[in-house]
């Protein structure tokens, strides 16, 4: 599988899990939320989410051991969240794995993903 499509098959499986929950996950310190330097672009730094609090939590060792699980509500997330990432420089993880590794992606195609399935799923009421 190419990286172009296991990064799509990542973007469109996190945004439709983030849907059904309703809310991401964070790590939230005193100073801040968690970050890490990115594997794919030495100059950015990475901001990780979930969509689970499961999946969160078994992130919040070692370096992030201080840090505490924080839900996110989705519109907030995309209204306010995503577009500060953009103008921050970062980068979003998407429910990293445990090793904190996983698929680094720009916060606006994350948006639009999300954006594109919530536009899909009121298609689909009307």
């Amino acid at each position: 599988m190419s990286q172009d499509i296991e990064q799509f098959d990542a973007i469109v499986t996190f945004a439709q899990a983030a849907i059904d929950a309703g809310q991401v996950w964070g790590l939230e310190h005193d100073e801040g939320w968690a970050l890490a330097g990115s594997e794919e672009n030495p100059d950015q730094m990475v901001m990780p989410f979930w969509t689970s609090e499961e999946a969160a939590r078994r992130c919040a060792s070692d370096e992030w051991a201080e840090y505490k699980v924080s839900a996110i509500p989705l519109d907030s997330f995309l209204e306010q969240w995503l577009p500060g990432m953009h103008e921050d420089g970062y980068l979003v993880g998407l429910d990293w794995s445990g090793d904190m590794e996983g698929i680094e992606v720009e916060p606006e195609e994350l948006a639009q993903a999300l954006e594109d399935l919530i536009d899909g799923q009121d298609d689909e009421k009307d």
